[in-house]
């Protein structure tokens, strides 16, 4: 193997090309990207970015220029898995090994498209959509998941009057929870965010800029900004005549490697991978996720990995009025909560299935959260958890 291809310079594919070095691989890599602009921190993008706090110069990171690798920018259109070649625009690049980290892009939006409607995946999103909220009065969000409860957060800080719509009885109810999820929208109201749950979005409105929201209800919400934040899809659109099935993302197996192919791996949003700890397919979309499931596949590329596989408890955080929400694990099958502790606007909340420890979430807990980690990748027992935040409230009180 003398030539390795990264399909996406973001985080996924940067962790990929910098391990790869670390491995001793000195040949040819080249990682291609429509972005000719240095990688930058994407979670600032609806953070720092949004809210002014930090601009365009703060946000990037320098490329790596020690590692001698070449970037070629260009959208990716094909990838001939049996010639061994990827086409970017009008450049063919042959490779021996392919790392696909191409991430996720923004679900489509069924609305109209009109000005000062967003959606936030990039840095270019972001910083127009920060020269918009300056000038606006009443933004409304679509969609009350992790970056519409970041926004709103953010929109009030600077001013505006901030509405939630979400389609679901209680905000990030599906990964966090009932308790967990009115919890947070306790949070908002109590900053003056209006929050309507179990609420359907029929349109969009105005003239050549957004004017009102409508609801399947009849309820129209005026609005000069909107942001559609109903989730994302892998990016998989240059794949579509390589054979596979990427319904789900990039299909992997346990070691990143992608289903039906040979010295192909994938890696960050875009894997749909067999998680050796829960024991069924995931796709993440965690920043952390990405940074370590990129050096894995590096190494698995260069048969230099655990071959028990890519086993990950997914690491998350959110930043919302200066409180930090953060998750270890994953919710999906949780059939039971325990509460480990609240106090006020904190709240500590572990997530079991069939009696084992599969997440724990946390909002201004400081580092408690990822105190569990350990027992959430053993998969400890949930009393084994109730035992050790008794030690900590014990220990907290004395």
């Amino acid at each position: 193997m003398r030539r390795v291809v990264i399909a996406g310079a973001a985080t996924a594919g940067l962790s990929a090309a910098r391990a790869l070095r670390q491995a001793g691989f000195d040949g040819r890599i080249q990682l291609v990207d429509s972005e000719p602009a240095s990688p930058y921190r994407r979670p600032e993008v609806s953070k720092g970015i949004l809210e002014g706090r930090i601009d365009e110069t703060t946000i990037r990171t320098p490329w790596p220029d020690d590692l001698g690798l070449e970037l070629v920018t260009a959208s990716l259109r094909h990838v001939d898995l049996g010639a061994r070649t990827v086409v970017a625009d009008a450049v063919t690049l042959p490779y021996d090994g392919l790392v696909v980290a191409t991430g996720s892009v923004a679900r489509p939006s069924p609305f109209q498209q009109l000005g000062n409607v967003f959606s936030l995946r990039s840095l270019d999103d972001g910083m127009r959509m920060h020269q918009a909220l300056a000038g606006a009065q009443r933004l409304v969000l679509i969609g009350g998941g992790f970056i519409g409860l970041e926004v709103a957060a953010v929109a009030r800080k600077l001013g505006l009057h901030v509405t939630v719509v979400e389609a679901a009885e209680v905000p990030l109810g599906h990964a966090l929870g009932a308790d967990f999820g009115e919890h947070l929208a306790a949070l908002h109201r109590d900053r003056g965010v209006k929050i309507l749950c179990g609420r359907m979005v029929s349109g969009i409105h105005g003239a050549g800029t957004v004017e009102s929201v409508s609801l399947a209800d009849g309820t129209h919400l005026p609005a000069d900004i909107v942001l559609v934040s109903i989730g994302s899809v892998p990016a998989v659109g240059w794949l579509a005549s390589s054979g596979l099935d990427t319904a789900r993302g990039v299909p992997c197996d346990r070691t990143c490697a992608v289903r039906g192919t040979t010295d192909v791996v994938a890696a960050g949003d875009v894997a749909h991978w067999y998680n050796p700890l829960y024991q069924r397919h995931v796709r993440v979309e965690h920043w952390t996720n990405a940074i370590e499931q990129g050096t894995y596949a590096a190494r698995r590329l260069l048969g230099k990995h655990d071959p028990e596989g890519f086993a990950s408890a997914p690491y998350f955080w959110s930043d919302q009025y200066g409180m930090r929400l953060q998750s270890v694990g994953s919710t999906t099958g949780y059939d039971e909560t325990e509460i480990l502790s609240r106090n006020g606007e904190k709240l500590l909340v572990a997530y079991g299935r069939q009696g084992k420890l599969i997440c724990v979430a946390g909002l201004d807990t400081g580092t408690t959260v990822m105190s569990y980690r350990r027992l959430v990748s053993e998969q400890a027992t949930m009393d084994a958890v109730r035992t050790k935040a008794r030690e900590k409230e014990d220990t907290v009180h004395s």
